[in-house]
């Protein structure tokens, strides 16, 4: 089989499945995002794909500027179809945490509909992420997508939760922060100690549960190494969590994930389930609070839809529902 670099040297267009390379696919995938997504594509989505339709100008260099500055910890990948010199499927990859990974972007061309080519598409990515060692596949679909969830239980995807994205216009440099109840503190998690008690705390609030790490709250604990903090540094994030302290431990916590380049910033609430209703204004409010001194990007968050109290908290402090999806997981060391 002639490989990829080697079409692209006799200027031959693949044909079938094969994986997604940067420089020759990028804007014939935007395009099929456009067309296959057009309903569900917000302002902010449109914008985002017409910088990337710009970047791709760059054609087969854009891969090769790419190779010159790596992100080890990106893992972003994934699978394209090609039929008759068109590129009509698009399966995105992207690296969770070390073992879990996020699919993306199924789509399909809707005139090639319905012939099995997000199945096979579906079928090459799970393939190729279980010979990485991946041992969970998360992904998200709109609950009134009935052939999507019956596609994804097919492959033994079971359902984990539904999340509720939240979004906050932007945040005002003014923002307060309510003060604490007189039986809580609040603090800033730095150090062995307080990583151990934010470990245990989302044990307690079900985020360490059967389903992988995906939570930015969950992502914290694995990013608070020096080398961490450099990463972030280059990549222009910054990462901030700050607890409820109540009898030497936490009943709550917030993390923040801030950006310099583009946003959206993110948040993250996890809240002991004995504690609900209490202190998510005060984490609410420290949060916004850090984030104000940063770009003046839009705040986004995810919110398990069960979690009613702290939906609640948030829609006070001015954040806005966008929508709600299933999450769905697929145990490929079980599938197996």
């Amino acid at each position: 089989m002639t490989g990829l670099g080697a079409l692209e040297r006799l200027g031959r267009v693949p044909q079938g499945i094969v994986r997604f390379d940067l420089g020759r696919d990028l804007r014939a995938v935007i395009a099929l995002l456009e067309l296959g997504f057009h309903d569900d594509l917000e302002a902010r989505d449109r914008r985002w794909l017409a910088e990337l339709s710009t970047l791709s100008r760059a054609g087969p260099a854009l891969g090769w500027l790419m190779r010159l500055a790596p992100s080890p910890s990106s893992g972003f990948d994934g699978f394209v179809c090609y039929q008759d010199g068109r590129l009509i499927g698009n399966v995105s990859l992207m690296r969770s945490s070390r073992e879990v990974w996020i699919i993306a972007n199924v789509v399909t061309h809707p005139q090639y509909r319905r012939r099995g080519i997000a199945f096979a598409l579906l079928e090459q990515a799970l393939d190729s992420l279980e010979r990485r060692g991946a041992r969970q596949v998360q992904l998200q679909v709109r609950a009134d997508n009935l052939a999507a969830h019956e596609l994804y239980a097919g492959f033994g995807f079971w359902p984990m939760n539904s999340a509720t994205t939240l979004r906050l216009a932007q945040v005002r440099r003014s923002t307060r922060v309510a003060g604490p109840g007189s039986d809580w503190a609040l603090r800033s998690v730095s150090g062995r100690a307080s990583w151990q008690m934010a470990r245990r705390l989302l044990a307690r609030s079900g985020a360490l549960d059967r389903g992988g790490p995906t939570s930015l709250a969950v992502q914290a604990l694995e990013h608070h190494w020096l080398w961490d903090g450099l990463e972030d540094w280059m990549q222009g994030r910054s990462r901030q969590t700050w607890a409820a302290l109540v009898e030497g431990e936490y009943r709550g916590l917030v993390s923040v994930l801030g950006l310099q380049r583009q946003g959206p910033h993110r948040l993250d609430l996890v809240i002991d389930p004995r504690w609900m209703g209490r202190v998510e204004r005060t984490l609410i409010d420290v949060a916004l609070q850090g984030l104000a001194q940063l770009e003046p990007f839009e705040v986004e968050c995810e919110i398990d839809a069960r979690h009613t109290t702290i939906l609640e908290a948030l829609a006070a402090a001015g954040f806005r529902t966008v929508r709600t999806l299933d999450r769905l997981a697929c145990d490929l060391d079980a599938a197996t």
